[in-house]
């Protein structure tokens, strides 16, 4: 499984972050307990690759930089 799943929150600019990765990365909104981070990048192995922590803004290079390194560069 290759996700990027937004926990308790849609950020659109982190699905439009990782749209070129489509096919190869699922974007999924979910709900969870967790306060500490809106978004998480999960490993093929289950690992937590990058996470954004709640109430900060997106910096796509970093988000840009762990798809590339994980997924191959985007389509």
């Amino acid at each position: 499984m290759r996700v990027v799943g937004s926990c308790s929150t849609d950020r659109a600019e982190v699905r439009d972050a990782a749209a070129a990765w489509t096919g190869r990365v699922n974007t999924v909104t979910v709900r969870t307990d967790r306060v500490d981070v809106d978004t998480l990048l999960i490993r093929p192995d289950g690992c937590v690759a990058w996470a954004l922590p709640t109430g900060r803004d997106l910096d796509a290079t970093t988000l840009v930089r762990a798809l590339s390194t994980w997924f191959g560069q985007p389509a």
